[in-house]
């Protein structure tokens, strides 16, 4: 998958951070996350958008879990799945975590990108080259998994 096609994919996603359901908007939505502290949301699953097992993944998101803790950082679940919820990985909402360290543990774990916000702003953190894509954090549309009425 091309670079391109990766942050589309990325782009259309919904992220689940410590409780908060948002997508990635292009418009100024006047909303601020987590009172304007940092926060990243990084998992260990599917290196490299390569699906493993759900073994391997759960291997590799407490391996994650061991990293951050001893890191002592301030955690929250966090998520990122498909419009559909086809495609779910779990991870961790880490608070107060700098954007250098977010990306070297994404690297670490093979990640191509983490999700990176602070203020009114949410970014798509690459992590081979650092580069970052801002947006809003928008409602989305549909929550995957859920049901009307649930």
């Amino acid at each position: 998958m091309g670079a391109r096609t990766l942050s589309q994919v990325y782009r259309a996603a919904v992220y689940e951070a410590g409780g908060v359901v948002f997508t990635l908007g292009e418009r100024p939505t006047g909303v601020t996350l987590f009172g304007g502290r940092a926060f990243a949301i990084i998992t260990a699953h599917n290196p490299g958008s390569q699906r493993l097992s759900d073994g391997e993944n759960a291997r590799r998101h407490r391996e994650l879990e061991q990293v951050l803790r001893e890191g002592g950082y301030e955690l929250a679940p966090g998520v990122g799945c498909s419009p559909d919820g086809e495609w779910r990985e779990e991870g961790f909402t880490v608070f107060g975590v700098g954007l250098e360290e977010a990306l070297a543990v994404g690297r670490r774990f093979g990640q191509n990108a983490i999700v990176y916000g602070q203020g009114e702003r949410v970014a798509l953190a690459w992590c081979e080259s650092g580069e970052l894509e801002w947006f809003y954090p928008a409602q989305p549309n549909a929550i995957p998994g859920s049901s009307p009425g649930r």
